[in-house]
């Protein structure tokens, strides 16, 4: 393993992409665990040639090769000694994320089928060791998803949810309140954290720093620093950010340039 890696790349890898993102990690000698976080999205974990192991907040350990996890499995962690794995990740705001909760039929997470297990470590397989472009990630992500689900699904949502969702992404989160948004579809405000929890399933207050959150990291990739994209997301301070992140990623902001994740829009930043 060890030549190949040093004969393509062996840098761990990050892209950010239309609310989706995509992870590749090395985990040659270390444990990595999963930090626990609050972050409204679907993710998938495919195991390289070793499985890896979950151990979930009931302190109980199973081993996968290859998982999908709902968003009330943010709290689990994941252990990978001496292998690879590839890992995407669905915002709650994209279709792909409500076409793999549809796979889910309600559990917090399952594991592949033989048959998916197959198909999807075949296409991690033969990209892990590339340098893949933004395209290629996105063409990589689409495969994977149409290997586990049906693209066909449609998520309903309730008139009034979906201009909730929209005015949520028209305005910086400090400019947000349950009022207003209350008052925007005629509803009061218990009325509208009740149909948006039973509609998207989440509470209001999180899918609104959660998407904040995501709203900065295109003004990230474009050269504005983190002050300046907190500011223009609606966050009140650099403080308040950081720990929106730290909820988010499980990290810090400064963790999206790090040496070893590279944020890329379409583009990458280097």
């Amino acid at each position: 393993m060890k030549n190949r890696i040093d004969n393509k790349t062996n840098k761990s890898r990050i892209h950010f992409w239309d609310r989706c993102f995509f992870k590749r990690d090395f985990f040659l000698t270390d444990q990595y665990e999963r930090p626990s976080i609050h972050r409204l999205s679907v993710t998938i974990v495919i195991a390289g040639d070793k499985p890896f192991s979950i151990r979930d907040e009931n302190n109980q350990q199973k081993y996968y090769q290859g998982i999908i996890l709902g968003p009330s499995m943010n709290n689990s962690t994941v252990h990978v000694i001496d292998s690879e794995t590839t890992s995407f990740d669905a915002f709650i705001t994209t279709p792909a994320y409500w076409n793999l909760m549809s796979t889910l039929n309600g559990k917090q997470a399952r594991s592949f089928t033989p048959t998916e297990l197959l198909n999807t470590q075949n296409l991690c397989r033969e990209n892990f060791y590339k340098e893949l472009n933004q395209e290629e990630v996105t063409s990589l992500f689409e495969s994977v998803v149409n290997a586990l689900c049906d693209r066909n699904f449609t998520k309903k949502i309730d008139p009034r949810i979906k201009e909730v969702c929209q005015l949520v992404e028209e305005y910086p989160a400090d400019e947000i309140s349950i009022n207003f948004l209350a008052g925007k579809i005629n509803l009061s405000e218990s009325r509208l954290r009740a149909l948006f929890k039973q509609e998207m399933q989440c509470v209001l207050s999180l899918y609104i720093r959660n998407v904040a959150v995501w709203k900065t990291l295109p003004m990230l990739a474009q050269g504005l620093n983190f002050t300046q994209a907190a500011h223009e997301a609606g966050f009140h301070d650099l403080s308040h950010y950081s720990r929106a992140v730290a909820g988010f990623t499980g990290g810090s902001p400064s963790d999206i340039h790090s040496e070893e994740f590279s944020l890329t829009f379409g583009f990458d930043t280097k």
